[in-house]
């Protein structure tokens, strides 16, 4: 099983790249896939692990941090950490809460960029008749079919990757695009410096084993696919999601006009919901209530946080 040769488009009123990542199988060997290059990011994402640990079973490192490197190196995406930078975060805010940071820390509430989408980086299989694959608890996603493999202490003598980038809308939990990225050991040069095109420097294993090489490749194959999907995306996720609900946090009333001598349409507790439409007069809103009646009401009454 062969791979087509990729073909990049130049887009030189975006100073962006177009990929065409559609045909990854043909009649040529593949050049070693390259990251792209963006002239600004197409979007803000979190990374978050499949569920299946699948990578333990090769002796590799989780993926997440072989798609943020190639977020970052490419510009093509940003990244906020909901791991580790996210607890460390909260200690900052803990000890400032408390009163022990030092004055002029400016670190509160308000501060944390929103992740637009998340993205998680998965592994199939390609080859239903993969005699191999079972060696050693792996996986179908990195198969020797009919040539056989194993991991471990013995070679494969011919391995392939079929990778997944699922990209989920965090606002609303919609699927929005599963990207594929395939590639074999045969398109992947290992002699000398060893695989160079699209490889990081990451760890893990990735960079320093066959089997993370043609990982790698198949990721870089899979991102090349995402990004030319985002690009053809709104560039502004918040402004296109559904409008947010807004939490009543004290009794008020639904007025006819936005004035307190305006009749009432109908009376809110604390909790119930309204949806914004835009409209604002002064400290009043134009609202819905669930229904989808219209009417307004005093911003001091009303909050995205519930509070």
């Amino acid at each position: 099983m062969r791979f087509d040769v990729f073909r990049w488009l130049l887009l030189p009123a975006l100073g962006l790249f177009a990929f065409d990542a559609v045909a990854q199988r043909g009649s040529s060997k593949n050049a070693p896939p390259e990251l792209p290059r963006c002239a600004a990011p197409v979007g803000t994402v979190a990374i978050d692990e499949p569920a299946h640990p699948w990578w333990r079973d090769y002796q590799l490192g989780s993926p997440e941090a072989l798609i943020k490197m190639m977020a970052q190196r490419s510009n093509c995406l940003r990244v906020v950490d909901r791991g580790r930078g996210m607890q460390m975060r909260s200690g900052e805010r803990a000890l400032a809460d408390s009163g022990e940071l030092q004055r002029g820390a400016n670190v509160g509430r308000g501060q944390v960029s929103a992740a637009d989408y998340v993205i998680v980086p998965d592994i199939v299989g390609s080859d239903a008749n993969a005699g191999g694959a079972n060696v050693g608890g792996a996986i179908g996603g990195i198969v020797g079919g009919r040539f056989g493999a194993a991991l471990g202490g013995l070679r494969t003598k011919k391995m392939e990757a079929h990778t997944l980038l699922t990209l989920l809308d965090l606002r609303t939990t919609e699927q929005l695009y599963v990207a594929e990225g395939m590639a074999q050991k045969t398109d992947i040069s290992f002699g000398g410096g060893g695989y160079r095109g699209g490889a990081l420097a990451v760890g893990g294993g990735y960079a320093d084993t066959e089997i993370g090489k043609v990982i790698t490749a198949a990721y870089t194959r899979a991102f090349i696919d995402l990004v030319g999907y985002m690009q053809g995306m709104s560039g502004n996720a918040a402004a296109t999601a559904p409008v947010q609900a807004y939490v009543v946090t004290a009794a008020t009333d639904l007025k006819r006009t936005p004035s307190d001598a305006s009749g009432s349409v109908r009376g809110f507790k604390p909790g119930d919901l309204v949806y914004p439409t835009g409209g604002k007069e002064g400290i009043w809103w134009e609202v819905e209530d669930e229904n989808g009646n219209p009417g307004w009401v005093s911003s001091a009454a009303i909050s995205p946080r519930g509070q």
